[in-house]
């Protein structure tokens, strides 16, 4: 894992990207989809948000199952 460096100069700020990790950006895109799934009126977007839930959700799965191997 990388070092995060503070920008030394004031213009350097805003230039660098925060670095999440891939489980975490994973958890909360499905966690918003599930959101979208209850609260939006429109009847597509609910639709296509659970789609994105589940997609998610499988993929996550898949990323935990290839961890655990790696650790055998």
């Amino acid at each position: 894992m990388t070092d995060p460096k503070m920008p030394s100069e004031p213009s350097d700020f805003g230039k660098r990207r925060t670095s999440v990790p891939t489980e975490s950006l994973l958890r909360a895109v499905r966690d918003a989809s599930e959101r979208l799934t209850r609260f939006s009126r429109d009847p597509d977007v609910r639709r296509e948000a659970g789609n994105v839930a589940q997609s998610v959700g499988k993929l996550l799965d898949a990323i935990r199952k290839s961890g655990a191997e790696k650790g055998r």
